[in-house]
């Protein structure tokens, strides 16, 4: 490593405050909105203090990288853009505002080093290499970065989907030890999957005797359709539930018919009234 390099890193760092302030000033002249913004904004996670040391420490370690080993320094600006991104999700910051600024802080860093290039006897090279490591470490923290804001929307995405089914398939108590499952749309795997894992823990909480499956909302079915049902009801009879089937329409039984699978080994009924009443659910005429 060439002495210039390690002026040029240490005059980073030695300037990290002044190139943080630098880069709102660039930014300031590009988009006044945006940074008026950003300054009337209330951060929750830490005060100013502490957010102009947080964005000094990320400017020194890409100064420091500059003479420094730079897998550490990768590793460093790896753990602070993660902690970034979860700040900036937390706080609401969105994520074209948060990335568009990283590039005002590269911007500052050359202007700095282009005030200093005849004191530092700076060459051409001199300032490529400088950018060669400094890139890559911008480029890293706009990675991480993006992953936190990705990891986020997924987790959103992950309980809307929950919600979602939720309300497609609610499992309604209609009496002690006795429930409904109606199912809307299709019956697909990961559907199913989500049928077992709520039937299991449902039935074990409200300590349900039969668990009644509503298939009057499935669009069609078939044999992987019957797989999944069969599995639900094998599972739910090592709870000690009995299932019991209803809906299936004539278009329904002529598929099943037609495909060969086989319901001997499950109750079934063609309407929910028939099952409740084969439980001992009777209506009760109302009297005046």
């Amino acid at each position: 490593m060439s002495q210039s390099m390690r002026l040029i890193g240490e005059k980073i760092v030695e300037n990290r405050y002044e190139i943080s302030k630098l880069s709102l000033e660039f930014r300031m002249e590009e988009d006044p909105v945006i940074v008026e913004k950003i300054q009337s904004r209330q951060i929750s996670s830490m005060t100013p203090e502490e957010a102009e040391e947080f964005t000094g420490t990320f400017v020194r370690y890409l100064g420091e990288a500059v003479y420094g080993d730079e897998k550490l320094y990768f590793d460093l600006v790896t753990e602070w853009s993660k902690k970034a991104g979860e700040i900036a999700v937390k706080e609401g910051i969105p994520l074209e505002e948060s990335l568009d600024g990283l590039r005002f802080f590269r911007k500052a860093i050359l202007s700095i080093l282009k005030q200093e290039a005849n004191q530092l006897s700076l060459t051409i090279d001199d300032v490529i290499d400088t950018c060669s490591i400094i890139d890559p470490l911008l480029d890293r923290c706009i990675y991480c970065f993006s992953l936190v804001y990705l990891d986020d929307h997924k987790e959103f995405v992950r309980k809307a989907h929950a919600n979602v089914q939720e309300l497609l398939m609610p499992i309604v108590p209609v009496t002690n030890g006795a429930a409904v499952l109606p199912i809307v749309g299709e019956l697909d795997e990961e559907r199913s999957h989500y049928i077992l894992e709520k039937a299991l823990e449902q039935s074990s909480r409200l300590k349900l005797r039969h668990l009644i499956i509503d298939l009057s909302g499935i669009v069609v079915i078939d044999t992987m359709v019957a797989h999944n049902l069969f599995r639900v009801v094998n599972a739910l009879k090592l709870l000690g539930v009995e299932s019991i089937i209803t809906g299936m329409r004539a278009e329904l039984t002529q598929t099943v018919v037609s495909l060969g699978i086989d319901f001997k080994d499950i109750i079934t009924f063609s309407n929910l009234q028939k099952a409740l009443e084969s439980i001992g659910f009777v209506q009760k005429e109302y009297q005046r």
